[in-house]
Parts: structure tokens; sequence; C-alpha cells
């Protein structure tokens, strides 16, 4: 339901008028935002892993506000024109006339990442006590405004100019009222955590400080690549065309990759209950991840992928739908290199390795970027969203390698170790 989200901003701009430059620019603004709230996406997993009673549940209460409060500021101050200037001129490249609409969407973003921290520490709660329905539930405040928010943009603003802006709104306002029911239907399994004595929880905010910090900087350099693939795609061919097309095709396909995204969390939860070496969590996750290769690569192979991408539920310019297919095309390897990716480094969150995540994401980044930089050395005249994807599909593929090698060292340890 998220990921659903993106899909319907994304088809609603595309009816408007000045369609690819709305696109571009509500696309690097999330990119630029989700940089920001990067520090904060781990809230989810640390609050899954760590808080266990009234002690820890204070402990990572208080890094989430911290944090929270940290990205609004660092949002804030991307709006002084001094560095905003720097970042699209600069650091982006960034056209003109997407460089402004991209400067009201951040302002309409400003509250964005800090709801989403205070949310993500509470949703994570909420997974320990075995109430995952109740995010479901909390979603589908965020979801329904969003659909009611998009419905109004067609019916009554279709001559908008600002139609990036006001969707960016509208993802301030959906996150926001998803935070507090969240919070709300929190509540009571967070009397329960006070309720729990701390026993042998020693955990301090220092201890969490460093168990967090690898996993905060795996979200700060997965985030960081949006302005990097940005910046790339405005000096390869087809520079408006592939900013416009790159939201919507990303967007598409994490529809598919959003299912191995949401199985961390529970693989995290059930390792800390059954240990690392229980196959049939992996098990799941991976069959989780072929049927949604298997539907995704049904739709990217068929007559099917135009009319998604041409008429329902995206409305792209005749001219973009064969960009938009083949890059899917290309990306159709990423739910199965998701699975990999969730299940290894939950297993490694279980087990407090967390500086091996990090390490995973520097490959994963290292490789995206290198396939880029060989591609602009070379002097390819490959369309930008086609060098960004194959670029993005080779780093995962390889951070995937490493945490399976990775997984089934540290299994055969504790094989050997209980052997003996």
């Amino acid at each position: 339901m998220m990921a659903a989200e993106g899909l319907i901003i994304q088809s609603v701009l595309s009816r408007l008028p000045g369609a690819s430059v709305e696109l571009a620019a509500f696309g690097v603004a999330i990119g630029i935002a989700f940089i920001v709230e990067s520090p904060i996406i781990m809230l989810l997993s640390a609050s899954t892993a760590y808080v266990k009673s009234a002690h820890s549940y204070r402990i990572v209460r208080k890094l989430a506000f911290i944090l929270s409060v940290g990205v609004t500021l660092v949002m804030a101050a991307l709006l002084l024109p001094p560095l905003y200037h720097w970042l699209s001129s600069t650091l982006l490249a960034l056209p003109a006339g997407v460089s402004r609409r991209v400067y009201m969407c951040i302002a309409a973003l400003l509250l964005w990442p800090g709801a989403i921290g205070v949310r993500r520490f509470y949703q994570g709660i909420l997974i320990s006590a075995q109430m995952s329905r109740a995010i479901a539930f909390g979603t589908t405040f965020r979801l329904g405004t969003i659909l009611l928010g998009s419905g109004a943009l067609l019916l009554w603003w279709q001559t908008a100019t600002n139609g990036a802006t006001i969707g960016a709104a509208l993802l301030s306002v959906a996150v926001t009222i998803e935070m507090l029911a969240t919070w709300l239907m929190a509540r009571p399994a967070v009397r329960r955590i006070k309720r729990q004595a701390s026993g042998s929880d020693s955990l301090t905010l220092r201890r969490l400080f460093a168990l967090y910090v690898p996993l905060g900087l795996t979200s700060v350099i997965t985030m960081g690549m949006g302005p990097v693939l940005t910046a790339f795609m405005a000096r390869f061919p087809e520079a408006i065309a592939s900013l416009a097309v790159f939201p919507v095709v990303d967007g598409f396909v994490f529809q598919f990759r959003s299912p191995s995204f949401a199985y961390q969390e529970v693989a995290i939860a059930f390792f800390g209950r059954v240990g690392i070496e229980n196959r049939r969590i992996a098990q799941v996750g991976y069959g989780i991840a072929l049927i949604s290769t298997i539907a995704l690569g049904c739709i990217v192979l068929s007559p099917f992928s135009a009319f998604v991408y041409g008429t329902f539920p995206y409305q792209l310019d005749r001219w973009l739908i064969p960009l938009a297919v083949t890059a899917t095309a290309v990306l159709l390897p990423l739910p199965m290199a998701n699975a990999v990716y969730s299940i290894e480094r939950a297993r490694l969150i279980a087990m407090h390795r967390t500086n091996a995540v990090t390490y995973s994401t520097v490959i994963e980044a290292g490789g995206t970027i290198a396939v880029l930089a060989l591609l602009a050395a070379i002097g390819t005249q490959l369309v930008g969203i086609y060098a960004v994807s194959i670029a993005i599909t080779a780093g995962k593929i390889l951070a995937s390698l490493y945490l399976l090698a990775l997984g089934s060292r540290y299994r055969s340890r504790r094989a050997w170790e209980s052997a003996a």
C-alpha cells in the first residue's frame, strides 16, 4: 500500500499539463527527501529488534525523537537559497524549469521525514507485539488521503501548473495522519512494554548508537544514491525524458519489490525467536519474491506493459513508453535480489552484526557507481535511464551475492559450534 501511493501520484501527474517536467521535479524532490530521511529508515528494524522492556523502550524512543528532529532541521536547511542553488545547479545540474519546481516540492515535504521517523519507531513495536495488521490499517489512512487528494486534483485542478508541489504536499499530510494513527494503535503495546521489568536488559544509548550507526549509514548510502543517479541521468542522452520516466519505472517496479522489503522486519522478529539457522524463514521470503518476479515478468514481457505505461495507471507520452518498458525489463531481477538482501540483512541484525549490513550497502553503491562511471568513461550513447537501470541491477546483484556468502559462513559456524 505504501508503494501504491507513488504510483497514484505519478499517475495523476502524467495527466496534468507539462507532465514531463512535473514528473521529473517530483522524482528529484522525492529523491532528495529520501536522502534526508535516510538516518531514520532503520528505526523500524531497531525498534523491532531492540525494544524488549520499559528500559530499552525509553532508550530507543529517545534515539527516534533525536533523529526525527534532526532530519526535519536538515530539510529546512535545504530551503536556504545559497545551499539549494549549489545543490540544484552545481551538484545535480538540473534544468532551470525543473529546479524551481523541485524547490517548492521540498518546502511541501518539510515535515515528511520527521513524521516517518516517529511512525517507524511505533511500527517496530507493533511488529514485536505481533500486531502487524494494525500497521496495514494505519497505512489505509495514508493511502486514503492520497486517493482523496489525487481525485480532487484530477476533478477540480486539472489545469494546475504546480502538480508536483500538490503531490508532495499530499504525501506530507498523508504520512502525518498515518503517524498519528500508528501512535494511537501502538499505545496498548507500549503499556505492556512499560510493565515489563528491565531484568537483564542493559541497553544504553551509547550501545544503541554503536548498533544503529551502521544501520543508519546503510540507509544514508542507499538514499544518497538518488541524487547520484539523477546527476548521471542529467549528463547522459535524453536527460529530461530519463528524469521524467525514471520515478515512474522505479515506482512501478517497487510494487513488486515491496513484499521483500516488508519481509525484513518479519524475518528479524522470527530469527530472534527461533534462531538464525531456521530455513523456513528464508523459504517463505524466497517464495514471495518468486511470485513477485513472475508477476512482473508477465507484465513487462507482454503487450500489457504498453497499456500500463501508456493508458492505466500511467499515461505517459507515446514516445516515453518504450523507454519505460525497456528499463523495467532491465530491472526484472530486482525482486529476487531484494529477497536475498532482506533475509540476509535480517539475519545479521538479529545477530547484532550491523557492520556487515553497511558493508553490503557499500558494495551495492560502489558497484552501481562503478558501472555508471565506466559507461560514462567509454562515451556510451545509452539513454540515461537505460544506463542507470543496468547499473542498479548490477549493484544489487553484487551486494546480494556478498550477503549470501556471508550468511552461509555464519550458518556454518553456528552449526559447527552446536556440534562441538
